[in-house]
């Protein structure tokens, strides 16, 4: 069976259920949505480990799980379990802040042993990829990355500035985060922005301020987003630099007049060390983002587990929900 794990509106997925049921109408799937949360777990551990758990809506066993796929979401407590009669409000903060560690550590060992098998496609855990860590790995292997500062010392944002006439700053895990307010819930986006160096002429003007992420900003000719799928690379060469409003960051989407996409073959060279960056970071599938430089040299910027696919593989021809779909068909090995 092909376990799949998903958001309810990543519309990827539906097309690779799609393909999946066009090449193989017979094949046993079970999707689990992130907004369903465990009623029911079962771990039994001897020589190996036997999970078994429940949703609202989905029963699901580790011993008929053949291969599984990582999108998006988790396994998930809605909340905390407390006998009927108990008030909430004999529980400490303390005691809940522990409950929430138990739990957590149990439905991090279900995303890790609920499929050992080699054929599955990325693990809950490539979520918690390191940016930083991935650059270093990136640099060891051989790819050029920008030189990168991340401080809250203005002494050395000034000194940096001095190396790198523009430099831009950017989130360091994440550039989406959820914000509540009174009963809302807003979604927001930190985006790549330049820094303007006139507003750094003077350190009287900086204040030392939480460790904040800054790189040398790197000219561009295009950019390149490349899906990258055990081993096998789909590169799109993304034509930025035409717009004002994408030259810095090509998410800076204009919706009236979008960037020019072309498909694009990298370098035998280039996918051989990237080829290594993925195996050293244990990561099988992602999105890599590079720049390709005026001077003609290839710049890694970061590597994103769950990034958006399906623009690339419409945009190129590749059917790459096509190639999910026969990675996810193979036999178990």
């Amino acid at each position: 069976m092909i376990f799949i794990q998903s958001a309810q509106n990543d519309s990827s997925t539906n097309d690779i259920l799609d393909w999946i049921l066009y090449l193989d109408i017979h094949e046993k799937i079970q999707r689990q949505n992130d907004i369903a949360s465990l009623e029911k777990v079962s771990i039994h551990i001897n020589k190996d480990i036997h999970i078994k758990g429940s949703t609202i809506n989905t029963i699901f066993d580790s011993d008929e799980i053949s291969r599984r796929w990582y999108r998006r979401g988790t396994f998930s407590f809605n909340e905390i379990p407390l006998p009927k009669d108990y008030k909430a409000s004999k529980i400490s903060y303390p005691t809940q802040n522990y409950l929430r560690k138990e739990m957590d550590y149990i439905l991090k060992l279900i995303d890790k042993n609920i499929v050992q098998y080699k054929n599955s496609i990325n693990t809950f855990s490539d979520n918690n990829t390191n940016k930083i860590d991935n650059l270093i790995v990136a640099s060891q292997t051989g790819l050029r990355i920008p030189e990168t500062l991340i401080t809250n010392e203005a002494e050395e944002l000034l000194l940096f500035t001095q190396k790198h006439t523009k430099i831009i700053t950017k989130a360091i895990s994440s550039s989406n985060y959820e914000l509540s307010l009174d009963d809302y819930k807003v979604n927001m986006y930190c985006g790549t922005e330049m820094i303007n160096i006139k507003h750094l002429n003077h350190k009287q003007n900086i204040k030392t301020l939480f460790p904040s992420f800054y790189q040398q900003y790197i000219e561009k000719k295009y950019e390149l987003r490349i899906f990258y799928l055990k081993g096998k690379f789909y590169p799109m060469a993304i034509f930025s630099q035409a717009n004002e409003k994408t030259k810095i960051d090509f998410r800076n989407y204009d919706t009236e007049r979008p960037n020019r996409c072309a498909p694009y073959q990298l370098p035998k060279e280039i996918e051989e060390k990237l080829h290594r960056l993925m195996q050293s970071i244990d990561m099988n599938c992602g999105s890599i983002d590079m720049i390709y430089t005026p001077e003609r040299e290839y710049v890694f910027l970061e590597v994103n587990p769950v990034g958006q696919f399906q623009w690339l593989s419409r945009n190129c021809n590749y059917d790459i929900e096509r190639e999910i779909a026969l990675e996810l068909l193979k036999e178990k090995t």
